[in-house]
């Protein structure tokens, strides 16, 4: 499996804000990889938007993939991607469309 360092995860972060706050949000790392040592299994990344801004998610999503960030599953809430072949929790504690169904 392979797994993520916070100094990994703090890059991500700062590619990803490069990319969404056209889109309406900002992104926070979260999780493990903020508190706590040693590597972990996935980073979690916490979206968040901009004031009155709304998220434009699907183009987001597009923007993401532009970089490397692809999305593989969910709903709502929390989704599940993939950023060079490691896993990646989005999270939208916004989300209007319902509750995430494993």
């Amino acid at each position: 499996m392979n797994t993520w360092t916070q100094l990994e995860a703090i890059k991500l972060c700062v590619a990803v804000e490069q990319v969404c706050p056209a889109f309406g949000c900002h992104v926070a790392l979260t999780g493990g990889l903020l508190y706590r040592d040693g590597e972990r299994k996935d980073c979690d990344l916490l979206f968040y938007r901009i004031r009155e801004k709304n998220i434009n998610l699907p183009e987001l999503w597009r923007a993401l993939e532009s970089i490397g960030l692809v999305r593989k599953s969910g709903f709502g809430w929390c989704h599940k991607a993939i950023f060079n072949g490691k896993n990646v929790d989005c999270f939208f504690p916004e989300a209007k469309d319902g509750e995430y169904k494993p």
